[in-house]
């Protein structure tokens, strides 16, 4: 039997009865030990085995950790242009003005969200208008089937990066901190030219293999072949409509931008379990401790730092406790380290505290079937958070 902590068994049991989402799963890892790990309503089908849509959590377990590793080696500097990586980019301007003077947005300024990109770009309307491409966003019964769709997704990919790559900057990099997911696939494509691969193929080399992660991975559409061969027979759980492209979601991105970038961008895009989450949440706690994996113990610091940004929460990559309250509840994160942790639009979160050593992967479709309600769902989180307190005798 799966380990459970009971005051955690019952806040998910409770949020699953408030209807906060038809699928909930957890995990909870304390100083390498796993403590926790349940599934419940739609996900019991599969147990904990339910694939995700973990959305934002990418931008931690994957872009942030690679990010991390090309600093260690040398290959990213965090305070170089990050032109020179990606050539094409473009911004630093505003809509129609000159540069912000001598101002160059760095790798530093995209991980803390400080670039002064916008908060979102439309790209996948981009993408929608090439003839090729625009089969991406037939209804399901028009669509040819996805292992077949290889070409139409190097053509959508190539239209959205153009878009982003054109993007004006709102902001000067370093004047604001707006979360920005245009900001991450920018990042995501530096990445990818510091370590030279593509991030689905640097993920699960760097990554996922090195860790035994065998169920956390992109849906590729540029190679849809192994992706259909590597997630065949899971389940995943649902995420709701999306209007452009006419379908229910579930086994492919929610996010219609990652769609348009092939289902893997530095922003969105992985699928992965409350047990792996939390695996990478470890390695994190791990490399901060000193003992370096796969996030290399000599970058770890650096990122766990908070941004000295104006009103900025955000280290790099990661975000901290607001002091005006955090969906990390009131009693975890509370020691002198205190915790990092991020959030994902379909109703995932995963948080570290630093000074107990807990990993708390949180991980429901709360998007399906209606959309997301805001103060529910970070309601609920708390309360999961202070059970996970609560069981551990934190606070």
């Amino acid at each position: 039997m799966a380990a459970s902590l009971p005051a955690v068994t019952a806040a998910l049991e409770a949020g699953l009865a408030e209807g906060i989402a038809p699928a909930i799963s957890a995990a909870v890892w304390r100083r390498g030990l796993a403590l926790h790990a349940t599934a419940h309503g739609a996900a019991v089908l599969t147990a904990p085995a339910t694939l995700f849509d973990v959305a934002s959590l990418t931008k931690v377990l994957c872009t942030t950790t690679l990010a991390a590793q090309a600093v260690a080696e040398g290959a990213l500097d965090l305070d170089a242009p990050v032109a020179r990586l990606v050539p094409g980019f473009a911004a630093g301007r505003p809509p129609g003005g000159a540069a912000f003077g001598d101002a160059a947005i760095t790798p530093r300024h995209l991980l803390a969200h400080a670039s002064g990109l916008p908060w979102w770009l439309p790209l996948h309307e981009a993408a929608r208008r090439d003839p090729e491409a625009a089969v991406l966003w037939r209804p399901p019964a028009e669509r040819p089937p996805f292992a077949s769709l290889g070409g139409p997704f190097a053509r959508s990919r190539a239209a959205a990066l153009a878009a982003l790559l054109a993007a004006p900057a709102e902001a000067p990099p370093g004047a604001r901190a707006v979360y920005s997911d245009p900001g991450f696939v920018l990042l995501g494509l530096a990445v990818e030219a510091a370590l030279g691969g593509r991030l689905p193929d640097l993920f699960e080399a760097r990554v996922a293999r090195p860790l035994g992660l065998a169920s956390t991975c992109f849906v590729d559409g540029l190679a849809p072949a192994a992706a259909l061969a590597r997630t065949a027979g899971r389940a995943f759980a649902p995420t709701g409509w999306s209007a452009p492209r006419s379908e229910w979601l579930q086994g492919t991105v929610n996010d219609d931008a990652c769609w348009a970038l092939a289902g893997a961008a530095g922003h969105a895009g992985l699928f992965s379990t409350a047990v792996e989450v939390a695996a990478l949440g470890q390695a994190w706690l791990d490399a901060l401790d000193g003992q370096g994996s796969v996030v290399p113990a000599s970058a770890a610091a650096a990122f766990a730092r908070r941004d000295p940004t104006p009103g900025s929460t955000r280290a790099l990559g990661w975000d901290t406790p607001s002091p005006q309250g955090s969906t990390l509840g009131d009693r975890l994160g509370r020691g002198p380290r205190g915790a990092l942790g991020h959030l994902g639009y379909t109703g995932c979160s995963l948080w570290l505290d630093l000074d107990a050593g807990v990993a708390v992967a949180l991980l429901t479709n709360h998007v399906h079937p209606a959309g997301p309600d805001k103060g529910r769902i970070t309601s609920f989180r708390r309360r999961v958070h202070d059970a996970v307190a609560a069981d551990l005798g934190i606070g």
